[in-house]
């Protein structure tokens, strides 16, 4: 059943983000919503995952937090289904800790991934640093362009384009391409990325760092990208290298 629970506004609105909250347990479910209520999200919760697809499209959350363990649809499957149509971040929440674990989320289209039971500021932290990162990405602020020959990285239109082809990149994908190549040739630390694309401090799960990384590289090798190549400098972090300029020398 649809359990679908709209979470009382807080007298300050801070943030305005609507967040869908995808979890079978209904004490969990609650306190995420109570959690991210207080701090001026518009939270909804859904208890039965196999509704969650419907309910999305209707209500276009800006962040979803998403269960792993759930009866009838698991939140794997679940997050493969949005990310067929939708770049919105994604938070898994799940009793599920091991590493490896976290990797596969990770690696599926997930954007975070906070397990339980977990610290309620550290999870507050991480659906802001979500939006946040969400919001920069769709910032059209600006109508700069990163060219690398027919590879380009539209900051206006947040669009990353080979030739005639898009390259489809949810926000944090695109926030750590666009980093990467606004400085081609510099070697990012793993804790300059941490905190450069996702806010958060330096020591924090650099494994996070190293799946988008892969997860990018992915993306940009079936696009058959070859302008720029996203290399690992052992030891100490990522550079990307502008294949364009080389071949002009």
């Amino acid at each position: 059943m649809l359990d679908q629970q709209r979470a009382p506004q807080s007298a300050q609105t801070r943030h305005g983000g609507r967040v869908m909250i995808v979890e079978d347990d209904a004490d969990i479910a609650t306190l995420v919503s109570d959690v991210l209520a207080e701090e001026g999200y518009d939270t909804h919760i859904v208890t039965d995952p196999r509704q969650a697809v419907e309910t999305f499209e209707r209500l276009h959350p800006d962040v979803v937090t998403l269960d792993v363990m759930m009866p009838g649809l698991d939140g794997i499957s679940l997050c493969l289904d949005l990310r067929r149509n939708s770049d919105v971040p994604i938070l898994f929440v799940s009793a599920k800790k091991d590493p490896p674990d976290r990797v596969v989320g990770l690696r599926i289209g997930a954007d975070d991934y906070i397990a339980k039971p977990f610290d309620t500021d550290e999870l507050v932290a991480r659906v802001d640093a979500l939006l946040r990162r969400s919001n920069m990405a769709h910032d059209g602020g600006t109508d700069r362009q990163l060219r690398f020959g027919r590879f380009v990285i539209d900051l206006g239109s947040v669009q990353a384009i080979a030739g005639e082809q898009q390259v489809q990149l949810t926000p944090t994908e695109f926030k750590l391409l666009r980093t990467l190549a606004a400085e081609p040739g510099r070697v990012f630390t793993r804790d300059d990325l941490l905190t450069g694309v996702w806010g958060y401090e330096p020591g924090s799960d650099t494994r996070l760092v190293d799946v988008h990384v892969g997860r990018l590289r992915k993306k940009l090798e079936d696009a058959h990208v070859s302008e720029v190549q996203i290399e690992t400098a052992r030891g100490f972090g990522y550079r990307l290298v502008d294949a364009t300029r080389s071949a002009r020398v």
